[in-house]
């Protein structure tokens, strides 16, 4: 399944960011009022934001390792939204900021997606299972697209660091 985030152009980082601040989290909800617990439903020790869920919480921390690992780059955390945000725009040689973006979007999906399983149904996926997902993903935009200028060598890219 693709994402259907669409990839956020520069000029449209703050729009992107602030779309994803608007998912409703524990403590969002409880922002307006409702009665829940806003304890995080992935790691059950801090109060689920959108940056925990997407970058703090101990189960992005272990799924943004692979993939950083994969994308070439030692390994980094995140600890604010800026910085990712920041990361994704970077321009280096070895990742075009196209593969972060399509990276990134099938991170936070799977996150999101691992969050909504876990509170609605009960059910954990290892890091290493969503990360085959992940993979799964960010090859199935890459052949989509692959006759466009920035998705040309994009797979070789991705397959370096296997």
């Amino acid at each position: 399944m693709l994402c259907s985030l669409p990839l956020p152009p520069r000029q449209q980082k703050k729009e992107w960011a602030g779309k994803l601040d608007r998912l409703p989290t524990r403590s969002r909800l409880a922002s307006w009022g409702l009665q829940i617990d806003t304890c995080c439903c992935v790691c059950n020790n801090y109060h689920e934001t959108r940056d925990h869920i997407f970058l703090r919480c101990a189960y992005a921390e272990q799924i943004w390792k692979i993939v950083i690992r994969r994308l070439g780059y030692r390994p980094i955390l995140f600890h604010t939204w800026e910085a990712f945000l920041t990361w994704i725009g970077l321009k280096v040689s070895h990742c075009p900021s196209t593969l972060r973006k399509v990276t990134a979007q099938a991170v936070i999906y799977r996150l999101w997606r691992e969050r909504n399983n876990r509170l609605h149904n009960g059910i954990q996926t290892p890091p290493e299972v969503s990360f085959k997902e992940i993979d799964r993903q960010v090859r199935n935009v890459i052949l989509a697209r692959k006759h466009r200028h920035t998705f040309q060598n994009l797979m070789s890219i991705w397959l370096t660091y296997e």
